[in-house]
């Protein structure tokens, strides 16, 4: 071999092996190409070894070897005592948080919930790589706090399988697996770990019951009509979907946490009402959805069941002229209007669509009452009483008999039912066709119906937590900035060091 390719050769290899040290480290996910890397770079020394092996023996032998093995050695130990130290500081690491408003540790409400976590807990971030930072960032923090918690993170892009048995639709999902139990949330902040914690730590089981035999809303039905996507997403939240046939019962089961009559076609019979109504006497809740009635008896004896509650389903069609603009008809109103001082709607600010909806009002006098999305002013909607013009095309604000928008299209209550264990809830939904998977998509119906649910069934988790705001204004660089601190930080710094070591190495070839 030439004397000059030798060493260009050994250079390749202690980079080559370099490399793959550094990349067990930083990415130990990617296995097949460490392993080649590490395989390549062992079969590539011990082959110079070999072309090189009589002058490695005479090497070996000589006094200079000696030295080098010795300070070789001394730098070796001093390696792997750092990396003794750095692996147990790894494992055992403390942070120290000086900011005032402690804006990176966790809040007592989260520290307390992690205290509950007495088994195994394992969370898997899916997510893309350049996605992991911050992600992970956050969850170490929850790892530090209590030991039992582990954390992988998987490359959605390298394990597309993966992705799909966990049925993942979204980058930065975290799967929790907890005593068997599944859960899986999409990260957004503190906020919704510390909730997602909580709801898979819940010990006591959520039963939701579905009536059927009216030609609802199946879950059942993947097509858009159907509302598979949403009893998909109850599921994902550790809640058990039953149907339930009231012509078949005497009584309301009483695991029942909530039932629901989403989109009925056909009416109920006074005994089927009268079922709920005495379910909803002992402290249940209530989640009726129903299209507007172009019969107008159809729903009465449902739409009573609301009344001591405070809310009252109108016989009209709710009309939004501004939906057109988002180029939507005007049977469909398309809501950014909400009570942002109730649990389910504080802080919600995403488009939700309202398809062929009923007004939802509340009645005087019943305080209970509240209506959390509303449509925009009149003129711009109205609560359209003439059904057949509107079957016709031809509807037209009358104000005799039309109501003037804001309009109410989600209606929520909660009465204090005395010697139950807690209080009756109900909710009163003016559009089954919200809930239906075509509208899932594209809006934020899927997260209004979520949080509604979850308020209903007493499962709301943290609202909000007691941190205290920032005080001192950010920090906000300019493009000049950045590239001052690049230049400084890549370029001079290390010009600097690299100068000054080829200055003390000349400066002692030349003593």
């Amino acid at each position: 071999m030439r004397n000059w390719l030798f060493p260009l050769w050994v250079i390749i290899d202690v980079l080559v092996f370099l490399t793959a040290m550094a990349l067990w480290i930083a990415a130990p996910e990617y296995k097949t190409l460490n392993i080649g890397l590490t395989v390549f770079a062992t079969a590539l020394g011990f082959l110079l070894m070999f072309a090189k092996f009589e002058e490695i023996k005479t090497y070996v032998r000589s006094s200079y070897f000696e030295k080098v093995l010795f300070h070789g050695i001394n730098v070796l130990l001093v390696v792997s005592i750092l990396g003794v130290a750095n692996y147990l500081g790894n494992k055992n690491y403390k942070e120290f948080d000086l900011t005032k408003e402690k804006r990176n540790s966790l809040t007592d409400q989260t520290v307390k919930v992690l205290d509950m976590v007495k088994s195994p807990l394992k969370m898997t971030v899916f997510a893309r790589r350049e996605e992991w930072n911050g992600i992970l960032n956050l969850l170490k923090l929850y790892v530090a706090q209590n030991k039992n918690i582990k954390l992988e993170a998987i490359d959605t892009d390298l394990r597309p399988d993966l992705v799909k048995a966990k049925e993942i639709t979204q980058n930065g999902t975290v799967v929790l697996d907890y005593q068997g139990k599944e859960s899986q949330f999409p990260v957004i902040d503190e906020l919704s770990v510390t909730n997602a914690l909580l709801k898979v730590l819940r010990t006591e089981k959520i039963v939701l019951y579905f009536v059927t035999g009216h030609q609802e809303l199946s879950c059942e039905e993947k097509s858009p009509e159907g509302i598979s996507v949403l009893c998909e997403k109850l599921r994902l939240q550790n809640y058990e979907l039953r149907p339930l046939e009231l012509t078949k019962v005497d009584r309301v089961p009483k695991d029942a946490t909530a039932v629901f009559v989403l989109g009925p076609i056909s009416g109920f019979l006074p005994q089927e009402a009268n079922l709920i109504k005495e379910y909803l006497n002992t402290g249940g809740s209530f989640f009726l959805a129903l299209a507007p009635a172009f019969k107008s008896e159809l729903y009465d004896n449902l739409t009573k069941l609301m009344e001591p509650y405070g809310l009252e389903l109108g016989k009209d069609v709710v009309i939004d002229r501004l939906s057109t603009v988002q180029g939507a008809e005007a049977t469909i109103p398309i809501i950014s209007n909400y009570d942002n001082q109730h649990p389910i709607t504080e802080g919600f600010n995403l488009r939700t669509v309202f398809p062929l909806s009923s007004s939802v009002r509340t009645i005087k006098g019943k305080d209970s009452a509240q209506l959390l999305a509303t449509t925009s002013n009149f003129p711009g909607s109205w609560a359209e009483t003439n059904l057949k013009g509107v079957t016709e095309g031809k509807a037209e604000y009358n104000e005799k008999s039309d109501l003037k928008g804001p309009i109410g299209l989600l209606g929520i209550s909660e009465l204090a039912i005395p010697n139950t264990p807690r209080d009756s809830r109900v909710v009163l939904l003016g559009s089954s066709s919200f809930l239906v998977n075509a509208y899932q998509a594209q809006a934020g119906n899927t997260t209004l119906f979520l949080n509604t649910v979850s308020w209903m069934v007493d499962d709301e988790g943290i609202i909000s937590f007691n941190r205290p705001g920032l005080e001192e204004p950010p920090v906000i660089l300019s493009a000049q900035h950045l590239q001052m601190i690049f230049v400084i930080s890549i370029l001079v710094v290390p010009i600097i060091f690299f100068g000054t070591a080829i200055f003390v190495y000349r400066r002692r070839r030349l003593l």
